[in-house]
């Protein structure tokens, strides 16, 4: 333990104050969601195969998302700000890699649990459709970071809007056939996808666009996926600057509040 906080407080040396404000929100906010998930956990309103599933499921998604904000990174640049193995990009992408790919899992038993409550079986079907979508992208995302092409990372952005318009139209069509708080939930679900997906196209897509043409002017020279995974694993770039974190700061906390009491509020919808 007492590595554990001097590893933190190493992180801390020389950083700008609104860096070292919005990363004690970061370890702040993953306090608080691994609380709230044990209190679903012990105190539940579901029961039954599929509330279990998401509790799971969840429990990954909560645990990864609370060590990255522990150990915040920028995949490509290899920023961090704690320089030490447990900041690796390697391992962090790897960790996120399967805390995205269960979170995608949840999105597509939610609307096959919201489906069923509707009676579309069609929807049900078709809600398997939704994880496909984020589990592709992670295979663009890996070839980002190994390659330090940023093309690919706007592309794995542009396959999560995806996504989240199927699942949009799915819901839409729940809250059409369905009533009482289905419906409810379906509408919520049609404005929170909606949301993200102009945030993504808004914020994100153009982002990793720019940053691609930048690289380009610059004369950037990609990787090959083996010296890029040597790359990922052995280099970091440790900085308190909040010049350089900012930018990425404005999708990293919503990934880490909104994603996160998405994820556990999953687990809370009832079986059938």
């Amino acid at each position: 333990m007492s590595s554990f906080r001097h590893h933190l407080s190493i992180g801390s040396v020389g950083a700008d104050p609104a860096t070292l404000s919005w990363w004690r929100a970061l370890r702040a906010l993953a306090a608080l969601n691994v609380g709230l998930w044990l209190a679903v956990l012990i105190a539940g309103p579901s029961r039954g195969v599929h509330a279990q599933l998401q509790l799971a499921l969840s429990g990954v998604y909560v645990l990864v998302c609370a060590y990255r904000s522990l150990f915040p990174r920028v995949d490509l640049e290899r920023l961090v700000v704690v320089d030490t193995h447990l900041s690796s990009i390697f391992l962090g992408r790897s960790a996120a890699t399967i805390a995205e790919i269960c979170f995608a899992l949840q999105l597509g038993l939610m609307v096959h649990q919201l489906g069923a409550h509707a009676g579309l079986a069609w929807v049900q079907n078709a809600a398997w459709g939704v994880p496909v979508f984020m589990i592709v992208a992670q295979a663009f995302c890996w070839h980002s970071v190994l390659t330090l092409n940023h093309i690919t990372q706007a592309v794995e952005s542009t396959l999560w809007a995806a996504g989240f318009s199927w699942i949009a139209a799915l819901l839409g069509a729940v809250a059409l056939h369905g009533s009482g708080w289905v419906q409810s939930l379906a509408l919520l679900g049609v404005l929170g996808a909606m949301a993200f997906v102009a945030y993504v196209l808004t914020v994100d897509v153009p982002m990793y666009c720019r940053r691609y043409r930048q690289g380009r002017a610059r004369g950037m020279v990609y990787m090959r996926l083996d010296e890029g995974a040597r790359d990922a694993w052995q280099r970091r770039v440790p900085s308190g600057s909040w010049v350089a974190w900012k930018a990425d700061a404005l999708w990293l906390t919503p990934y880490f509040s909104f994603g996160v009491w998405a994820s556990i509020a999953m687990v809370c919808i009832p079986g059938t």
